[in-house]
């Protein structure tokens, strides 16, 4: 027998897809797949319209039984299931029941490693993302455990993969993330030195764990205390880093999809905000990532961002999604570097929006949603980052620092 862990969190408890009032809806700019079963309930179904729009706009896909068919969208880019109202006439006319396996399932993910069982949602919904940041217990988590009867060599494997170093390393992560202090860089930079002190002494946690709690509880009083701060005055190199960072993110894909309006509304904005930053003499960009910092601790004090939960439910989404430290502990500052990086530019997308409006939480949560999707939701895109990342890091993944002052 084996011990079967499932975790919950409370975002995933209350989800309700958000109907017409959602701000982004799934129903256009990607493939929608329909299972075989789906499908040909759709093509056989006892409502006419259901049936006409069915045989005109359900393609084969040749994918097996799980994408049999593949929607093929109207002159508008939408579903042709997709109502002037915003719903869906499948589930409207036939029921929730109807819904093909891709659209039923959405946004919801299930991710499996050694003993766990995760239950998630995507970020590329924009309810997600609502209930993530503006819903202050979101992340709190339910566990369910259950025993499960195994081969003895397949328990052994499983242990080894997700071991209890793994487990022990995010609980620490996690804690240093929901700690009290001055801003929520303050806690990406106590978390970046546990990682350098684990790495100094070999990820040796069975044999130095006294040794690494006391260094853990010292990090703590020092967030508490606000002894902890982020440089938020801009030099050369960290200015460098960030312009080379934000032209990562964008270059070459931000046309690649039609979804990520806000995205690409806020690519103009910052291009215009940067613009000649290249060639520009140094003093002039430093002095702009600057007012960025400056800006962004604004929106931090009186806007939707206000409440120090919002930016933690963010980063402990990010530990949860990610299974940080991840399985391989060598590459531990590799997967902190994409939490800062994604953390940078969403900052610094608001920050420079903000110049120009008010920031509300529709503002908030279409950008976040946008900018997961874009990253999310391309095969490519996780391996073009990582490259990005080698490209800009000058072979350091501890420059990643540069981009939280």
């Amino acid at each position: 027998m084996k011990i079967h862990k499932i975790i919950t969190p409370n975002f995933y408890k209350k989800f309700k897809c958000a109907g017409s009032e959602c701000l982004n809806d799934c129903c256009h700019g990607w493939n929608i797949y329909i299972d075989k079963k789906t499908h040909e309930k759709y093509i056989n179904s006892p409502d006419e319209e259901i049936k006409t729009i069915a045989k005109s706009s359900l393609k084969l896909a040749k994918g097996g039984k799980n994408k049999y068919s593949i929607i093929h969208f109207d002159e508008n880019g939408k579903c042709p299931f997709f109502t002037a109202d915003k719903l869906c006439k499948i589930h409207q006319k036939m029921g929730g029941d109807s819904l093909s396996n891709t659209c039923a399932g959405y946004p919801r993910r299930t991710d499996s490693w050694g003993d766990q069982l995760r239950h998630n949602m995507t970020m590329s919904c924009s309810e997600v993302v609502r209930l993530v940041l503006f819903e202050q217990e979101s992340m709190l988590q339910h566990e369910e455990t259950n025993l499960i009867a195994t081969a003895a060599k397949t328990t052994l494997a499983s242990r080894h993969i997700l071991g209890q170093k793994n487990q022990l390393i995010h609980l620490f992560a996690w804690n240093l993330i929901a700690a009290q202090s001055s801003s929520i860089e303050a806690n990406l930079l106590a978390l970046a030195q546990f990682i350098l002190y684990l790495q100094r002494i070999n990820f040796d946690l069975s044999g130095r764990l006294s040794e690494a709690e006391a260094f853990y509880e010292e990090l703590i009083v020092a967030l508490n205390r606000g002894q902890l701060v982020a440089n938020s005055n801009t030099n050369e190199q960290s200015a460098l880093l960030k312009l080379r960072a934000v032209m990562a993110i964008f270059k070459d894909n931000i046309n690649t999809t039609v979804r990520n309006y806000s995205l690409r509304d806020n690519y103009i904005l910052i291009a215009d905000y940067l613009s000649g930053a290249e060639t520009a003499d140094i003093a002039a960009m430093q002095a702009k990532f600057t007012e960025i910092n400056q800006q962004w601790q604004q929106l931090c004090t009186v806007s939707c961002l206000k409440e120090p939960y919002v930016m933690r439910n963010y980063l402990h989404y990010q530990l949860y999604s990610s299974w940080f430290p991840g399985k391989d502990l060598a590459l531990i500052m590799r997967k902190f570097y994409r939490i800062v990086m994604d953390y940078f530019f969403l900052k610094f997308s608001l920050a420079v929006k903000s110049l120009q409006q008010e920031i509300k939480q529709d503002d908030v949560v279409e950008l976040f949603a946008d900018y997961y999707q874009y990253i999310n939701h391309s095969s490519s895109m996780a391996d073009k980052l990582d490259k990005a990342i080698d490209e800009i890091n000058g072979g350091d993944d501890l420059s990643c620092l540069l981009l939280l002052g």
